[in-house]
């Protein structure tokens, strides 16, 4: 922590056309483990792993370091491991918060990920995508640990998020199973105790429109033709269309979320340091509003040099 934290940038390359999809991503988060091993992660060391686009605030994560945290100290070998952020939603512009609350990033404690912990203790799960995707679901709460759960140690009930029974109430000790170890791609998936407004999720903040329309291109689900310039860019996703109704101040209505325009409505949510400065917010907010106006207008011209051949005909 602080300034002479060591950091680490890696690059994740492989010319293997039969990643697709989220498989390609899955084999790219392999790498921050097999990094993190290399570099002598411990079982005591917290795993966090996110999006570029994700963060928790930064009092949460002190507070990781250094409270005692149940996830971390008493996740029943590797039961509870997780812990999840529940993130207020930006689209663009830090002046388009949403309605929408996103439950990453994650974190995870060192004993209880793949590779950094114990793997002569703990079984070794059936994944999909090729064996390099999260659990199936026998092996996770959702499938109440149905391929590994000895009858005799009943399942810890979750009830509001709250654990009613953590340990073997039979003997009032933590239970004798073991439970597996987690990959990167179940820091996505397996199941965590949610912290409440603990997190920003800082979606499609890109300097250009060019940009935006290549990330939707070429991400884990991509929209093939992204890409194409004749698509309006609203056209590509409903995050998309919703920020762009933000930032052109146009009609927008989804039944999944809305757009808390100019994204002072913080009743009930943190909120992020850069609003103490209101000209960098400003700035940000009018250099996305002159991207769409650059794209659109690429549209317009075609259409004019579309009607001026038509009419010479």
């Amino acid at each position: 922590f602080g300034p002479t934290t060591k950091v680490i940038v890696d690059y994740y390359y492989k010319k293997d056309p039969n990643l697709r999809g989220l498989e390609r991503e899955h084999a790219q988060r392999a790498l921050i483990i097999d990094r993190w091993k290399k570099e002598g992660m411990t079982k005591d060391d917290i795993g966090y792993i996110s999006d570029a686009d994700e963060t928790f605030t930064r009092d949460f994560l002190r507070a990781m370091q250094v409270c005692l945290v149940p996830e971390f100290e008493y996740h029943n070998h590797c039961e509870l491991p997780l812990v999840r952020a529940h993130s207020a939603t930006f689209e663009g512009s830090f002046k388009c918060l949403t309605s929408k609350w996103k439950r990453t990033p994650s974190l995870v404690i060192g004993e209880c990920i793949d590779k950094i912990g114990d793997d002569t203790k703990h079984p070794k799960p059936e994944r999909s995508w090729n064996t390099i995707g999260w659990m199936k679901d026998g092996w996770t709460r959702k499938g109440n640990f149905s391929f590994i759960l000895n009858t005799t140690i009943p399942p810890t009930i979750i009830n509001n998020n709250k654990e009613i029974n953590r340990y073997n109430t039979t003997k009032n000790v933590l239970s004798t199973q073991y439970y597996p170890l987690l990959n990167a791609a179940d820091f996505r998936r397996f199941y965590g105790h949610t912290y409440r407004k603990s997190g920003f999720h800082f979606h499609n903040f890109f300097s250009s429109i060019a940009a935006l329309r290549f990330k939707y291109n070429t991400y884990g689900h991509p929209v093939g033709n992204a890409q194409n310039e004749m698509l309006p860019v609203e056209n590509i996703h409903v995050d998309v269309k919703a920020m762009i109704s933000c930032v052109m101040d146009r009609p927008f209505s989804n039944p999944k979320f809305r757009v808390l325009k100019d994204g002072m409505d913080f009743s009930n949510r943190k909120k992020p340091a850069v609003y103490q400065y209101k000209e960098y917010v400003d700035a940000r907010h009018r250099e996305i509003y002159n991207e769409i106006l650059i794209d659109e207008s690429k549209r317009i011209k075609t259409r004019q040099l579309d009607l001026k051949v038509n009419t010479s005909k």
